[in-house]
This record gives structure tokens, C-alpha cells and sequence, in this order.
């Protein structure tokens, strides 16, 4: 369960990843703003938790692929993509922050990460 509290954020990353690795520098230096960290690489996320980061950000599993086609999935039932999502985290996109008001995938914009972290903080 990934249960995150009033205020705070779980950072998904994979630390095989250097974009990742920066990425999670990035946003552990964004003040105010309390951070919890998973490494999927050193972690494997299971089927159940791959099913509640989904619904977190309310795509299908599919799009949790990086880097191709969604259409390359097709074939292939839910089940599938997230076992082996759950066996292959470097297939996986990250990094992904999630959070009981606002969860997304990062991409490459570490403003935009920035932006969208500190835009929940009480004044």
C-alpha cells in the first residue's frame, strides 16, 4: 500500500536512471516540501502498487510504458503489462510523483516539477 499522508509526496524513481537520480536531487532541494523516496530499481513496485500508481494518475497501464507506441501494448492484456512491469522497472516511466492532492509523471521539466509541487504549499 503507498498510503501518503496530508502534505507530502512519494518520489517513484528508478536509480539506474541519471535523469532520475537528478530529478530526485532536484526536488529534494525544493523547500517547504516533504519528500518520500521509492527506487523501483532497488525496490520492484508490486502488481498491486503498479494498479494504485495507475489509478493515481488516472491513465491506463499502458501509458505507464516509457518511450514507445501505447499501441505496441495493445496486445497484450493488463495482467501482463503489470507483471512485467513489476519484474522490468527500467521499462516503467519515471520519475512520478504522487500525493493525496496532485499526482503526475515528471517528464523532463524540473520547473514544471517545481511549479506543481509548491503551488499546494499553505501561505
Amino acid at each position: 500500500n503507498m498510503k501518503i499522508s496530508e502534505g507530502e509526496y512519494l518520489f517513484i524513481y528508478n536509480s539506474n536512471m541519471i535523469q532520475d537520480k537528478t530529478a530526485k536531487g532536484y526536488a529534494l532541494s525544493i523547500d517547504h516540501v516533504k519528500i518520500n523516496e521509492k527506487d523501483i530499481h532497488k525496490d520492484h513496485l508490486t502488481p498491486k502498487q503498479i494498479v494504485e500508481i495507475a489509478d493515481s494518475l488516472n491513465v491506463a497501464i499502458k501509458d505507464l510504458y516509457r518511450d514507445r507506441a501505447a499501441t505496441a501494448y495493445e496486445q497484450f492484456t493488463d495482467e501482463e503489462l503489470i507483471r512485467v512491469l513489476s519484474v522490468d522497472p527500467s521499462k516503467m516511466k519515471t520519475p512520478i510523483i504522487l500525493s493525496s492532492d496532485k499526482s503526475f509523471i515528471v517528464g523532463s521539466s524540473y520547473e514544471l516539477m517545481k511549479e506543481q509541487l509548491t503551488i499546494h504549499e499553505s501561505k
